[in-house]
Protein backbone atom coordinates (compact mmCIF):
# COMPACT_ATOMS: atom_id res chain seq x y z
CA UNK A 1 0.00 0.00 0.00
CA UNK A 2 1.35 3.42 -0.96
CA UNK A 3 2.06 5.16 2.36
CA UNK A 4 1.68 8.59 0.75
CA UNK A 5 -2.03 7.94 0.31
CA UNK A 6 -2.65 7.09 3.96
CA UNK A 7 -3.77 9.85 6.31
CA UNK A 8 -5.19 9.51 9.81
CA UNK A 9 -8.84 10.53 9.85
CA UNK A 10 -9.39 13.72 11.82
CA UNK A 11 -12.75 12.67 13.23
CA UNK A 12 -13.12 9.19 14.72
CA UNK A 13 -13.57 7.33 17.97
CA UNK A 14 -12.57 3.90 19.23
CA UNK A 15 -15.53 1.79 20.36
CA UNK A 16 -13.74 -1.30 21.70
CA UNK A 17 -10.83 -3.61 20.84
CA UNK A 18 -12.47 -4.61 17.56
CA UNK A 19 -14.38 -1.59 16.28
CA UNK A 20 -13.68 2.07 15.66
CA UNK A 21 -16.13 4.62 14.29
CA UNK A 22 -15.53 7.03 11.42
CA UNK A 23 -17.09 10.44 12.03
CA UNK A 24 -16.38 12.02 8.66
CA UNK A 25 -19.87 11.62 7.18
CA UNK A 26 -23.30 10.98 8.61
CA UNK A 27 -23.08 7.26 7.96
CA UNK A 28 -20.73 7.16 10.94
CA UNK A 29 -19.57 3.68 10.02
CA UNK A 30 -18.49 1.35 12.81
CA UNK A 31 -15.54 -0.39 11.19
CA UNK A 32 -14.04 -3.72 12.24
CA UNK A 33 -10.25 -3.80 12.54
CA UNK A 34 -8.79 -4.54 9.10
CA UNK A 35 -11.97 -3.58 7.28
CA UNK A 36 -13.20 -0.56 5.34
CA UNK A 37 -16.30 1.57 5.83
CA UNK A 38 -19.17 1.88 3.36
CA UNK A 39 -17.27 4.32 1.13
CA UNK A 40 -14.28 1.95 0.92
CA UNK A 41 -11.89 4.87 1.45
CA UNK A 42 -11.68 4.71 5.27
CA UNK A 43 -10.13 1.68 6.97
CA UNK A 44 -9.54 0.56 10.53
CA UNK A 45 -5.85 -0.19 11.12
CA UNK A 46 -5.26 -1.42 14.68
CA UNK A 47 -8.06 0.69 16.08
CA UNK A 48 -7.30 3.89 14.15
CA UNK A 49 -9.33 5.10 11.15
CA UNK A 50 -7.29 6.14 8.13
CA UNK A 51 -8.13 7.64 4.76
CA UNK A 52 -6.46 5.65 1.98
CA UNK A 53 -7.13 8.19 -0.80
CA UNK A 54 -5.20 11.21 0.49
CA UNK A 55 -3.85 12.84 -2.68
CA UNK A 56 -5.07 9.97 -4.86
CA UNK A 57 -6.44 11.89 -7.85
CA UNK A 58 -7.34 9.63 -10.80
CA UNK A 59 -9.61 12.37 -12.25
CA UNK A 60 -8.24 15.83 -12.96
CA UNK A 61 -9.46 18.41 -15.47
CA UNK A 62 -9.83 22.15 -15.99
CA UNK A 63 -13.51 23.03 -16.16
CA UNK A 64 -15.63 26.13 -16.61
CA UNK A 65 -17.34 26.78 -13.30
CA UNK A 66 -20.68 26.55 -15.14
CA UNK A 67 -20.07 22.82 -15.66
CA UNK A 68 -20.33 22.05 -11.92
CA UNK A 69 -22.96 23.63 -12.26
CA UNK A 70 -22.40 26.99 -10.57
CA UNK A 71 -24.30 29.77 -12.35
CA UNK A 72 -24.05 32.47 -9.68
CA UNK A 73 -20.44 32.02 -8.63
CA UNK A 74 -17.54 33.60 -10.52
CA UNK A 75 -19.24 33.26 -13.94
CA UNK A 76 -16.86 32.55 -16.81
CA UNK A 77 -14.03 31.37 -14.54
CA UNK A 78 -12.12 28.08 -14.68
CA UNK A 79 -11.57 25.67 -11.79
CA UNK A 80 -9.07 22.86 -11.51
CA UNK A 81 -11.41 19.94 -10.86
CA UNK A 82 -10.40 16.73 -9.10
CA UNK A 83 -11.91 13.53 -7.77
CA UNK A 84 -10.88 10.23 -6.25
CA UNK A 85 -12.50 6.80 -5.77
CA UNK A 86 -15.45 5.71 -3.64
CA UNK A 87 -18.75 7.16 -2.42
CA UNK A 88 -20.89 7.20 0.72
CA UNK A 89 -24.16 6.98 -1.26
CA UNK A 90 -25.57 3.96 -3.11
CA UNK A 91 -27.20 5.66 -6.14
CA UNK A 92 -27.89 3.20 -8.96
CA UNK A 93 -27.85 5.99 -11.57
CA UNK A 94 -24.34 7.35 -10.91
CA UNK A 95 -22.75 8.91 -13.99
CA UNK A 96 -19.25 8.64 -12.49
CA UNK A 97 -19.57 5.05 -11.32
CA UNK A 98 -16.13 4.16 -12.71
CA UNK A 99 -14.81 6.30 -9.86
CA UNK A 100 -17.49 6.21 -7.19
CA UNK A 101 -18.05 2.47 -7.29
CA UNK A 102 -14.39 1.49 -7.57
CA UNK A 103 -12.74 -0.05 -4.51
CA UNK A 104 -9.48 1.81 -3.74
CA UNK A 105 -8.06 -1.21 -1.88
CA UNK A 106 -8.29 -3.29 -5.04
CA UNK A 107 -6.66 -0.52 -7.09
CA UNK A 108 -3.56 0.16 -5.02
CA UNK A 109 -1.35 -2.26 -6.92
CA UNK A 110 -2.32 -0.45 -10.13
CA UNK A 111 -2.04 3.09 -8.79
CA UNK A 112 0.48 5.01 -10.87
CA UNK A 113 2.70 7.62 -9.29
CA UNK A 114 1.17 10.26 -11.58
CA UNK A 115 -2.18 9.76 -9.79
CA UNK A 116 -0.69 11.14 -6.56
CA UNK A 117 -0.68 14.90 -6.08
CA UNK A 118 0.46 16.76 -3.01
CA UNK A 119 -1.71 19.80 -2.19
CA UNK A 120 1.24 22.00 -3.14
CA UNK A 121 1.62 20.32 -6.52
CA UNK A 122 -2.09 20.62 -7.24
CA UNK A 123 -2.12 24.37 -6.57
CA UNK A 124 1.02 24.80 -8.67
CA UNK A 125 -0.80 23.15 -11.58
CA UNK A 126 -3.87 25.33 -11.03
CA UNK A 127 -1.77 28.49 -11.14
CA UNK A 128 0.19 27.34 -14.17
CA UNK A 129 -3.07 26.70 -16.04
CA UNK A 130 -4.39 30.11 -14.90
CA UNK A 131 -7.35 28.67 -12.99
CA UNK A 132 -9.32 30.97 -10.73
CA UNK A 133 -10.26 28.28 -8.24
CA UNK A 134 -10.54 24.65 -7.19
CA UNK A 135 -13.46 22.24 -7.37
CA UNK A 136 -13.57 18.83 -5.73
CA UNK A 137 -16.14 16.82 -7.62
CA UNK A 138 -16.64 13.67 -9.79
CA UNK A 139 -17.17 11.40 -6.78
CA UNK A 140 -18.18 12.57 -3.28
CA UNK A 141 -15.61 15.21 -2.22
CA UNK A 142 -16.13 14.58 1.50
CA UNK A 143 -13.98 11.47 1.08
CA UNK A 144 -11.07 13.83 0.38
CA UNK A 145 -11.79 15.82 3.54
CA UNK A 146 -8.30 15.84 5.06
CA UNK A 147 -6.79 16.57 1.66
CA UNK A 148 -9.33 19.34 1.03
CA UNK A 149 -8.26 21.17 4.17
CA UNK A 150 -4.69 21.48 2.94
CA UNK A 151 -5.67 22.28 -0.65
CA UNK A 152 -8.12 24.99 0.42
CA UNK A 153 -5.63 26.70 2.71
CA UNK A 154 -2.99 26.81 -0.03
CA UNK A 155 -5.53 27.95 -2.60
CA UNK A 156 -6.53 30.88 -0.40
CA UNK A 157 -2.91 31.92 -0.03
CA UNK A 158 -2.78 32.30 -3.81
CA UNK A 159 -6.13 34.07 -4.19
CA UNK A 160 -8.09 31.07 -5.51
CA UNK A 161 -11.65 30.16 -4.58
CA UNK A 162 -12.68 26.68 -3.37
CA UNK A 163 -15.81 24.68 -4.20
CA UNK A 164 -17.44 21.33 -3.44
CA UNK A 165 -19.92 19.50 -5.67
CA UNK A 166 -21.43 17.24 -3.05
CA UNK A 167 -24.28 15.14 -1.75
CA UNK A 168 -23.99 17.21 1.44
CA UNK A 169 -23.74 14.26 3.85
CA UNK A 170 -20.70 15.31 5.88
CA UNK A 171 -20.90 15.76 9.64
CA UNK A 172 -21.26 19.25 11.05
CA UNK A 173 -17.69 19.24 12.41
CA UNK A 174 -16.33 18.38 8.97
CA UNK A 175 -18.40 21.10 7.30
CA UNK A 176 -17.26 23.73 9.79
CA UNK A 177 -13.62 22.73 9.24
CA UNK A 178 -14.01 22.98 5.47
CA UNK A 179 -15.44 26.48 5.80
CA UNK A 180 -12.67 27.51 8.18
CA UNK A 181 -10.09 26.21 5.68
CA UNK A 182 -11.57 28.26 2.84
CA UNK A 183 -14.61 26.56 1.31
CA UNK A 184 -16.45 29.26 -0.67
CA UNK A 185 -19.28 27.48 -2.50
CA UNK A 186 -21.19 24.22 -2.56
CA UNK A 187 -23.46 22.77 -5.20
CA UNK A 188 -25.52 20.29 -3.20
CA UNK A 189 -27.24 17.46 -5.02
CA UNK A 190 -30.61 16.87 -3.36
CA UNK A 191 -31.75 13.74 -5.10
CA UNK A 192 -35.41 13.65 -4.17
CA UNK A 193 -37.68 13.29 -1.16
CA UNK A 194 -36.86 11.47 2.07
CA UNK A 195 -38.29 8.12 0.90
CA UNK A 196 -36.28 8.06 -2.33
CA UNK A 197 -33.03 9.08 -0.69
CA UNK A 198 -33.44 6.56 2.13
CA UNK A 199 -34.34 3.71 -0.24
CA UNK A 200 -31.88 4.28 -3.08
CA UNK A 201 -29.06 6.27 -1.47
CA UNK A 202 -29.18 4.85 2.04
CA UNK A 203 -29.21 8.30 3.62
CA UNK A 204 -31.29 10.72 5.68
CA UNK A 205 -32.13 13.78 3.58
CA UNK A 206 -32.71 15.93 6.66
CA UNK A 207 -28.97 15.79 7.32
CA UNK A 208 -28.39 17.22 3.84
CA UNK A 209 -30.84 20.07 4.41
CA UNK A 210 -29.24 20.76 7.79
CA UNK A 211 -25.84 21.10 6.14
CA UNK A 212 -27.18 23.31 3.36
CA UNK A 213 -28.61 25.72 5.93
CA UNK A 214 -25.51 25.59 8.10
CA UNK A 215 -23.20 26.26 5.16
CA UNK A 216 -25.32 29.20 4.05
CA UNK A 217 -25.30 30.63 7.58
CA UNK A 218 -21.51 30.30 7.60
CA UNK A 219 -21.28 32.41 4.45
CA UNK A 220 -20.91 29.68 1.84
CA UNK A 221 -22.57 30.26 -1.53
CA UNK A 222 -25.16 27.51 -2.13
CA UNK A 223 -26.70 26.17 -5.32
CA UNK A 224 -28.98 23.13 -5.43
CA UNK A 225 -29.17 20.47 -8.14
CA UNK A 226 -31.76 17.73 -8.62
CA UNK A 227 -31.40 15.07 -11.30
CA UNK A 228 -34.95 14.40 -12.50
CA UNK A 229 -35.52 10.66 -12.91
CA UNK A 230 -38.86 9.53 -14.32
CA UNK A 231 -40.81 7.40 -11.87
CA UNK A 232 -38.45 8.04 -8.97
CA UNK A 233 -38.47 11.76 -8.20
CA UNK A 234 -40.40 13.16 -11.18
CA UNK A 235 -43.74 13.35 -9.38
CA UNK A 236 -44.53 17.03 -9.38
CA UNK A 237 -45.65 16.89 -5.75
CA UNK A 238 -42.07 15.89 -4.88
CA UNK A 239 -40.65 18.74 -6.96
CA UNK A 240 -43.04 21.24 -5.44
CA UNK A 241 -42.23 20.19 -1.87
CA UNK A 242 -38.51 20.23 -2.61
CA UNK A 243 -38.79 23.70 -4.13
CA UNK A 244 -40.87 24.97 -1.22
CA UNK A 245 -38.16 23.74 1.13
CA UNK A 246 -35.48 25.57 -0.85
CA UNK A 247 -37.50 28.79 -0.54
CA UNK A 248 -38.28 28.40 3.15
CA UNK A 249 -34.87 27.17 4.34
CA UNK A 250 -32.39 28.68 1.88
CA UNK A 251 -34.26 31.56 0.30
CA UNK A 252 -36.02 32.37 -2.97
CA UNK A 253 -32.78 33.63 -4.56
CA UNK A 254 -31.06 30.23 -4.25
CA UNK A 255 -30.15 28.93 -7.74
CA UNK A 256 -31.91 25.63 -8.49
CA UNK A 257 -30.68 23.35 -11.27
CA UNK A 258 -33.03 20.65 -12.57
CA UNK A 259 -31.03 18.25 -14.73
CA UNK A 260 -32.24 15.72 -17.26
CA UNK A 261 -31.40 12.12 -16.41
CA UNK A 262 -29.66 9.82 -18.89
CA UNK A 263 -29.32 6.10 -18.08
CA UNK A 264 -26.05 5.21 -16.35
CA UNK A 265 -24.59 2.43 -14.22
CA UNK A 266 -27.42 0.11 -13.08
CA UNK A 267 -30.31 2.23 -14.35
CA UNK A 268 -31.57 -0.45 -16.73
CA UNK A 269 -31.96 -2.84 -13.79
CA UNK A 270 -34.61 -0.43 -12.55
CA UNK A 271 -36.45 -0.22 -15.85
CA UNK A 272 -34.77 2.99 -17.00
CA UNK A 273 -33.56 2.86 -20.59
CA UNK A 274 -34.52 6.33 -21.86
CA UNK A 275 -33.70 9.89 -20.80
CA UNK A 276 -36.24 11.81 -18.74
CA UNK A 277 -38.99 13.13 -21.05
CA UNK A 278 -38.61 16.84 -21.71
CA UNK A 279 -42.17 17.66 -20.69
CA UNK A 280 -41.40 16.51 -17.14
CA UNK A 281 -38.54 18.98 -16.93
CA UNK A 282 -40.66 21.82 -18.27
CA UNK A 283 -43.39 20.97 -15.77
CA UNK A 284 -40.84 20.90 -12.94
CA UNK A 285 -39.57 24.31 -14.05
CA UNK A 286 -43.13 25.70 -13.97
CA UNK A 287 -43.77 24.29 -10.51
CA UNK A 288 -40.53 25.73 -9.14
CA UNK A 289 -41.40 29.08 -10.68
CA UNK A 290 -44.92 29.00 -9.23
CA UNK A 291 -43.50 28.37 -5.76
CA UNK A 292 -41.45 31.55 -6.07
CA UNK A 293 -37.85 30.59 -6.84
CA UNK A 294 -36.18 33.36 -8.83
CA UNK A 295 -33.32 31.45 -10.46
CA UNK A 296 -34.29 28.11 -12.00
CA UNK A 297 -32.21 26.33 -14.63
CA UNK A 298 -32.71 23.21 -16.73
CA UNK A 299 -29.66 21.15 -17.61
CA UNK A 300 -28.72 18.37 -20.06
CA UNK A 301 -31.13 19.59 -22.73
CA UNK A 302 -30.38 19.37 -26.49
CA UNK A 303 -31.26 23.03 -27.11
CA UNK A 304 -31.34 24.96 -23.90
CA UNK A 305 -33.07 28.29 -23.47
CA UNK A 306 -33.38 27.60 -19.76
CA UNK A 307 -29.80 28.25 -18.67
CA UNK A 308 -29.81 32.04 -18.94
CA UNK A 309 -30.25 34.39 -15.99
CA UNK A 310 -32.96 37.07 -15.99
CA UNK A 311 -33.35 39.93 -13.57
CA UNK A 312 -36.15 39.15 -11.08
CA UNK A 313 -37.14 42.84 -11.04
CA UNK A 314 -37.09 44.06 -14.67
CA UNK A 315 -37.06 40.59 -16.35
CA UNK A 316 -34.23 41.53 -18.73
CA UNK A 317 -31.51 39.09 -19.72
CA UNK A 318 -28.42 39.66 -17.56
CA UNK A 319 -26.37 36.50 -18.30
CA UNK A 320 -26.59 34.69 -21.61
CA UNK A 321 -24.80 31.36 -21.43
CA UNK A 322 -23.30 29.13 -24.08
CA UNK A 323 -22.29 25.51 -23.50
CA UNK A 324 -20.49 25.63 -20.13
CA UNK A 325 -19.59 29.29 -20.40
CA UNK A 326 -20.69 32.91 -20.73
CA UNK A 327 -21.72 34.55 -23.99
CA UNK A 328 -23.12 37.88 -22.79
CA UNK A 329 -22.96 39.55 -19.38
CA UNK A 330 -25.04 42.57 -18.35
CA UNK A 331 -23.95 43.12 -14.75
CA UNK A 332 -22.06 45.96 -13.15
CA UNK A 333 -18.90 45.42 -11.12
CA UNK A 334 -20.93 44.66 -7.99
CA UNK A 335 -23.13 42.04 -9.66
CA UNK A 336 -26.18 44.25 -10.12
CA UNK A 337 -28.45 44.32 -13.15
CA UNK A 338 -27.11 46.93 -15.59
CA UNK A 339 -30.64 47.89 -16.57
CA UNK A 340 -32.34 48.49 -13.23
CA UNK A 341 -29.67 48.04 -10.57
CA UNK A 342 -31.29 45.02 -8.88
CA UNK A 343 -28.73 42.81 -7.05
CA UNK A 344 -28.57 39.51 -8.94
CA UNK A 345 -26.83 37.56 -6.13
CA UNK A 346 -23.75 36.81 -8.22
CA UNK A 347 -20.42 36.33 -6.54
Amino acid sequence: MNSQLIKKAKYQRRIDDKYSQCLTCERKCKILNGNAGFCQTRINIDGEIYSIVYGLIPALSFNPIEKKPFYHFYPGSTAITIGTYGCNFACFWCQNHHLSKANPLNLFQFTASEDYFTPKKLIEIALKRKCQGTSISFNEPTLLFEYSLEVFKLAKQHGLYNTYVTNGYMTEDVLRDLVDAGLDAMNIDIKGDSDMIKKYCGANVDKVWRNAKLAKNLGVHIEITTLLIQGFNSNQKIIRKLTERIVSELGELTPFHISRFFPHYKAQNYGLSEPTPLDLLYEAYKNANDVGLKYIYLGNLPINNYDNTYCPKCSKLVIKRKVFGIKELYLDSEGNCKFCGFPICII
